[in-house]
């Protein structure tokens, strides 16, 4: 086997050999835990499956409350760091935001069916009814396949709840994928048989403020508190009972593979009035940047406790509209090495949609009035008590406004870094102070090369 070449049993796909396998799961508990902070080590053994899962839970705050419908328990975490041998091989800043906008690309009928079961999210829509006789449609609605309370004498009383496993006074253990918190694991098993030093993973979690919703009514001044009891990482391996294993690790070959790893930059904006025209520097000298993630949010919080809001802080909000048919504009392209990304500067919502599209890889499931708050096709409902739609542009609306851009030229980023030329017309006043996210995602490369694991920039 040459060195730099992935095994087989690596690659994705059946696995040509005449070699048996089988899975071991372990149940590991933090090393290191407390309300802010754990640490989790992984064993050295088999190959670990990307798919492996950590639990959370909160202790029992008494009161109504669930966590927010976009990201579900990965609120609980804001910084997730893994590393091999002491060396820190990817990091993710302000994790539970970013694991917001990789969220609204996962499909309706999964959130649904699946991910309200494992992970606590429900962001879903669906068709909304008037009239359980008539089936007069009305625009949509959150949709988590519990029957809606209706009140049909007043549209804006009809309401969702969600399902009593969900509310956080049962105490729900819900998890985390293990490749949605470390990126450098996405569609790759790692060798962790054949490499030498300790396999960690650090979560700096979020401040209780910011890990659960408050239903309308709900007493928002409990701790919200990490129950440490549920806390586990629950690993998966694979072992191979042929020679291939044992004849790698013998060898003196390696291998590597590329990944993307996001790199956060943020800036605060204390009013409404800041978002005139704007020149950041996010950083990228001397990487190959591949793409671009920007988010917006608001940093008003409470002064007693959490955001009564269903979506929490997980969200990026587009510019505000004053009228039906008068809508905000964000304009903005990118500057990288002297060139800008666009020839014209982008203002049309559609575009920025479809840029969002193309640096991802694929379609967002959000509505349009969830996107840019565009169209009144979000119901006159509420979910838990708040007022999730309708005309006056309440929770949902403008609530996914993530924008995307893809460098494609495969040029490194020169010495002056990236900069982003932006400009909003309207934000609305009360979400101040705001603050804005980039990440930009850049390639880097790890290889295995006798136990040894060490990670470059590409």
């Amino acid at each position: 086997m040459s060195q730099f070449t992935k095994p087989n049993f690596l690659k994705a796909g059946p696995v040509m050999t005449d070699a048996t396998s089988r899975i071991d799961t372990d149940i590991l508990e933090p090393v290191v835990q407390s309300d802010t902070f754990m640490r989790f080590q992984f064993q050295n053994k088999g190959i670990l499956n990307p798919g492996s899962r950590i639990t959370f839970s909160i202790n029992n705050p008494s009161t109504e409350s669930y966590y927010p419908i976009g990201v579900g328990v990965g609120a609980v975490v804001e910084r997730a760091t893994f590393k091999i041998g002491g060396k820190t091989i990817c990091e993710v800043q302000d994790w539970g935001h970013y694991h917001g906008y990789e969220s609204i690309f996962m499909d309706q009928s999964v959130i649904k069916e699946r991910e309200q079961f494992l992970s606590g999210r429900s962001l879903a829509t669906g068709i909304s009814y008037k009239d359980k006789t008539a089936k007069t449609t009305d625009r949509i609605f959150l949709e988590n396949g519990k029957e809606k309370v209706v009140n049909f004498t007043t549209a804006a009383n009809t309401q969702l709840l969600s399902w009593d496993f969900m509310k956080l006074n049962s105490e729900p253990v819900f998890s985390v994928r293990l490749d949605d918190l470390v990126p450098c694991l996405k569609g790759q098993e790692l060798p962790l048989f054949n490499i030498s030093g300790d396999v960690q993973l650090e979560l700096t979690l979020s401040s209780p403020a910011k890990r659960v919703c408050i239903a309308s009514g709900g007493d928002d001044t409990k701790p919200f508190s990490i129950n440490t009891a549920e806390t586990r990482l629950i690993a998966d391996y694979t072992f191979l009972d042929g020679e291939e294993m044992d004849a790698y690790r013998r060898s003196e070959a390696g291998y590597s593979y590329t990944f993307l790893e996001p790199r956060l930059t943020k800036t605060t904006l204390a009013d409404a009035s800041a978002w005139g025209n704007q020149i950041r520097n996010v950083g990228g000298a001397g990487r190959n940047v591949v793409r671009a993630i920007v988010s917006i949010t608001s940093e008003k919080v409470s002064a007693s406790g959490p955001i009564k809001t269903s979506l929490g802080d997980y969200r990026s909000i587009a510019p505000e509209s004053s009228a039906k048919g008068t809508y905000g504009k964000l304009t903005a392209n990118f500057r990288k090495n002297d060139r800008f990304l666009y020839p014209i500067d982008r203002s049309n919502s559609a575009l920025h949609y479809h840029g969002l599209m193309d640096a991802h890889g694929g379609p967002a499931h959000t509505a349009r009035a969830m996107y840019a708050r565009q169209g009144y096709s979000i119901a006159d409902k509420k979910f838990e008590g708040h007022s999730v739609g309708g005309v006056n542009h309440t929770e949902l609306s403008g609530q996914e406004f993530y924008t995307g851009y893809r460098f494609n030229d495969g040029e490194r980023v020169d010495s002056r870094g990236l900069e982003l030329h932006s400009k909003i017309d309207t934000m609305t006043a009360a979400e101040a102070p705001f603050v804005s996210r980039v990440w930009i995602l850049q390639e880097k490369i790890m290889t295995i090369v006798d136990g040894e694991v060490d990670v470059m920039f590409t």
